[in-house]
């Protein structure tokens, strides 16, 4: 689905997450701000038997939760863990003052869920809906919940959705995001067996990430998070896909294409050369370097020398589905709180597969002098 060019702008009014480095948004950012990183040696081996290096939520995070939530009939730590750190991570976004004030009974949710592999079974989502609505208390529609199955990228293509929830559709408000969690043998296995796995001997891997992210949009600018009359609008995602990606089926040359098309997308419109700051999913491994270049180099028309190219997977690891939800809130939060006076930043993400998306954040003055 494409939004036409005249699509009107969308808000945030919440931002939640949780990290190995942060209980919520603040945290996350103060610990990336102060360059901390959550890796450690973990408690499992790859195929040479040396700990792979993992970036995970402490455990007494989890145990803080009373008895109440579903494992469904066959139970695993990976499921409870991810379902934990959703109901967090919404909770938070939905714990803004105008949302507190203004949220109708049910809101929509667009759910990232990681890219399909054969060897790996994917976690229940109708057990985490169930969980989030039951147990959580959460307003969310159960029959207004779509997914994406794109992995990393999902959370800025799952924009998508969100515009057409809130200006079709007509909604005050719409949920996005993911929670992953690397704590999966199969999973950890399929990706050691390509090597792809940071550990001693290892040069060229990433760091397994756990967390989720979650946006809290609308498509009134009066609902939206507001510091110093100021408040970030999101402007409709530019979405493509990179022939030679990294999944077995793929036997295309990979030159980069796919993003640059993205960025090309998410910059329609934006003729200024005044984008100083990018928060890219890039997690380490040297696959997503070259890409990250050609769009930059064919795009350089819009942004300001030097441009600054933000990676907190350095911190927090490489977080999968909550990837693009937890960079757009870290955009968000720089600003409305660190950037002075009206400015853009543009976030993207690159999945495994072909998904390649990317979004411009642009920070206002509001009341707005244009129509929301």
């Amino acid at each position: 689905m494409r939004m036409c060019d005249n699509t009107p702008r969308t808000y945030i009014a919440g931002t939640g997450m949780i990290t190995a480095i942060g209980a919520d948004t603040l945290c996350t950012a103060a610990a990336i701000n102060a360059e901390y990183s959550g890796y450690s040696a973990s408690g499992y081996s790859n195929h040479t038997g040396q700990a792979i290096t993992m970036a995970n939520v402490p455990d007494n995070v989890f145990s803080l939760f009373p008895e109440g939530i579903d494992g469904g009939d066959d139970y695993s730590d990976h499921a409870d863990r991810t379902i934990k750190m959703s109901l967090l991570a919404i909770k938070e976004a939905l714990t803004v003052p105008a949302a507190c004030q203004t949220l109708p009974r049910l809101i929509p949710l667009v759910l990232v869920m990681p890219e399909p592999h054969a060897s790996v079974d994917d976690i229940d989502h109708s057990l985490l809906i169930k969980n989030l609505i039951e147990y959580g208390g959460l307003p969310i529609s159960a029959e207004c919940v779509t997914r994406t199955h794109t992995g990393r990228a999902g959370g800025i293509q799952g924009l998508d959705w969100a515009f057409r929830y809130l200006h079709e559709l007509e909604y005050d408000y719409v949920l996005v995001g993911g929670s992953e969690c690397y704590l999966n043998h199969p999973r950890l296995d399929t990706l050691d067996a390509a090597q792809r796995l940071l550990a001693p001997g290892v040069m060229d891997g990433f760091v397994p990430g756990e967390g989720a992210g979650f946006l809290l949009l609308t498509r009134h600018p009066h609902y939206a998070s507001n510091a110093h009359n100021h408040i970030v609008a999101l402007h409709p995602p530019g979405i493509s896909e990179e022939p030679g990606h990294l999944l077995d089926d793929s036997d295309q040359p990979y030159r980069g294409d796919g993003l640059d098309l993205a960025f090309k997308q998410a910059l329609k419109g934006h003729s200024a050369a005044g984008i100083q700051r990018i928060y890219a999913s890039l997690n380490g491994e040297h696959y997503w370097a070259k890409e990250c270049g050609v769009a930059l180099l064919r795009n350089r028309a819009h942004f300001l020398e030097p441009i600054s190219i933000e990676h907190p997977a350095d911190c927090y690891g490489d977080l999968g589905t909550a990837t693009g939800p937890i960079l757009i809130g870290l955009a968000a939060q720089h600003l409305l709180t660190k950037q002075q006076g009206p400015a853009t930043h543009l976030v993207y993400s690159s999945s495994d597969g072909p998904t390649r998306a990317a979004v411009r954040l642009e920070k206002i003055a509001y009341p707005a002098t244009t129509p929301g």
